[in-house]
């Protein structure tokens, strides 16, 4: 009984502290708030996630080729593949992602940094050259972007480049095939190589029905999947509400021990040690109030993150398990923490630095996806115990059991090699 008088004594002090409400719940609420406006919704069926619309500047200074006078694609008939570039980024398919101007050079970097246009594409003068094998040197579209702009400018260019690589593929097949026949002695006229690589270009088809395409794209305004967006802004939240329920779950359970100091430092420890009730009861009353604080909080915002965003957390059972695991180590790792500080002072040492360290390394694999860096940080947070806590969520949400079970074993064992250091050096401190 007496631990758990000593226990619901902090956990009434600290529920009734604004500040320790507002890091335990108000924080994380909020950071997952400011992504939700930032993606156009907050969760449910009817929120959308949005892609921003670009004003594109097109700079075309192709001036074609003598070798090929002439180009065919879906019908149409083009003097230099810069305007078949044109053609391709002006079709329906990507009017939802982009609206095409045209100007000369400077006026396009112009409008760039005047930020009357998030793009420019600045199509080289040698570019049909390029692309069929003629040119005496390496060339490159050049993409000039507003600096403040990521997204949009980003889906673009890689919209053009993946149509120019359709487009050098006829290239390759006519050098290949050009290869071939001088390895056998046979040389083609000007004449017959024309004609293969008009017969080439008009195979050419970037329209999302073909079944050759290398480009293969869906219109924003597709009704193939209506799910598919809201799924993915689900998933977006779902990520950064869990890396930050993680990173403040284990500010709370630092937080929690450090009342141990603070009571130390206030004389009221001292009062507690020369009444009848031992040590371990009394550190045991504290642990139990970290313990039973950071499942309310975790409780409170996995509940609140279903109800008002949307997020589905995955089976019930992995979930649990992997909320166990947390409250687990992030309890255990305040008390390891505080039991090395010598007083609240250098404890905030601990809280500017260490724990924000730990903490934005454990959850970085949320905001590295997409990068090349990705698959790196499958495994770097593991250096950390909130890496641990990151990992077993995802694979709870993601259905492996055998991955949610292999690294919530991982943070139950840090969590009693924390415990069992943090309960030893306390215990020897106030004996």
């Amino acid at each position: 009984m007496k631990i758990l008088n000593i226990a619901i004594k902090d956990l009434l002090r600290a529920f009734r502290s604004l500040f320790a409400l507002a890091f335990m719940f108000g924080v994380p609420i909020l950071m997952t708030l400011l992504f939700a406006f930032l993606f156009g919704g907050i969760g449910g069926d009817d929120s959308e996630f949005s892609i921003p619309k670009t004003d594109v500047i097109v700079v075309n200074l192709d001036s074609g080729s003598s070798f090929v006078p002439g180009f065919e694609n879906n019908g149409k008939q083009f003097e230099t593949m810069g305007e078949m570039l044109v053609d391709t980024l002006e079709g329906d398919t990507f009017t939802d992602l982009m609206t095409l101007r045209f100007a000369g050079e400077e006026e396009a970097r112009r409008m760039v940094d005047d930020q009357e246009a998030g793009l420019a594409v600045i199509i080289p003068q040698d570019f049909t050259n390029a692309l069929i094998g003629q040119g005496s040197s390496a060339t490159q579209i050049e993409f000039y972007k507003d600096p403040e702009l990521n997204l949009g400018p980003e889906i673009v260019q890689s919209i053009v480049m993946s149509v120019v690589d359709g487009f050098s593929s006829g290239s390759l097949t006519l050098e290949t095939v050009t290869g071939v026949l001088e390895e056998q002695g046979i040389t083609l006229s000007q004449g017959e190589q024309i004609a293969l690589m008009q017969s080439l270009s008009a195979g050419m088809d970037t329209g999302d029905e073909s079944s050759e395409s290398s480009l293969n794209i869906l219109s924003p305004s597709s009704e193939e999947n209506p799910d598919e967006t809201s799924n993915l802004l689900q998933g977006i939240l779902r990520s950064i509400m869990a890396g930050m329920m993680i990173f403040y779950a284990f500010f709370t359970g630092t937080s929690a021990a450090q009342t141990i100091l603070q009571e130390e430092e206030n004389g009221t420890l001292a009062r507690l040690f020369i009444s009848p009730t031992s040590t371990a009861t009394i550190l045991n009353g504290k642990f139990t109030a970290g313990f039973f604080m950071i499942i309310v909080q975790v409780t409170v915002l996995l509940v609140f993150a279903n109800l008002v965003f949307g997020i589905y957390w995955g089976s019930l059972g992995p979930l649990i398990l992997a909320a166990i695991g947390l409250v687990a180590l992030a309890t255990s790792f305040g008390i390891f923490v505080m039991s090395l500080v010598k007083g609240t002072k250098q404890a905030g040492i601990i809280y500017g630095a260490g724990l924000t360290f730990t903490g934005m390394l454990g959850i970085s694999s949320v905001f590295v996806v997409g990068t090349p860096i990705e698959e790196a940080f499958n495994f770097l947070p593991l250096l950390v115990p909130q890496g641990w806590a990151m990992n077993a969520f995802k694979a709870s949400w993601q259905g492996e059991w055998v991955q949610t079970l292999i690294h919530t074993g991982g943070m139950f064992l840090l969590a009693g090699v924390f415990f069992f250091i943090g309960n030893a050096r306390f215990k020897k401190r106030f004996s």
